[in-house]
């Protein structure tokens, strides 16, 4: 049975919008990117038979289900592993996903070990799954219903940062007025 019908990557161009785009309406994409539409997919079974292709990662929550994170069609992906007997889905549209820059925000929103990702775990009050790519960055993925709520939480930590600068870049403190 096909399951494409669950895949944003079969939408029509132009259909798709990323949960978190108005939570992260002006914040600076070179302090927090929004992720959503990146190819995920839920791999459960036998992890022994997966085998991530280039550009693939997976993430190991337990013995028997995974996260593998995909610069593929995640939909081809899903039929790959299923063809190598596990169950597979594409599970882009679930999650929703941020790459943050700073570890300070992460220190803020976690108290995972962030020298131990990919891992699971506590992320703003709600459970995430934590990468760290090759640029340094953080990529925090959680359900999509709480993807707002959390960028939300990631804007005000810059905020009480004082990072400020990264949330409306091209936008100075003056409104014009009196100097």
């Amino acid at each position: 049975m096909s399951r494409a019908f669950l895949s944003p990557s079969r939408c029509e161009p132009g259909t798709l919008a990323s949960p978190l785009r108005r939570a992260l309406d002006g914040v600076d994409p070179e302090v927090v990117r929004d992720l959503s539409l990146d190819g995920i997919v839920e791999v459960r079974g036998d992890l022994e038979l997966v085998t991530p292709a280039a550009g693939e990662e997976l993430v190991q929550l337990s013995p028997r289900r995974g996260f593998l994170f995909t610069d593929e069609d995640p939909a081809d992906v899903a039929g790959r592993l299923r063809a190598a007997g596990v169950l597979a889905y594409d599970a882009t549209g679930a999650l929703a996903g941020m790459a943050i820059a700073s570890e300070q925000v992460m220190r803020r929103l976690t108290d995972l070990d962030l020298d131990k990702v990919p891992t699971a775990g506590p992320f703003a009050h709600v459970t995430a799954i934590v990468r760290r790519d090759d640029d340094g960055w953080f990529e925090v993925y959680v359900q999509q219903e709480l993807g707002h709520y959390v960028a939300e939480a990631v804007v005000d930590a810059l905020a009480g940062l004082d990072m400020s600068w990264g949330l409306t870049p091209g936008v100075s403190d003056s409104d014009g007025g009196d100097e």
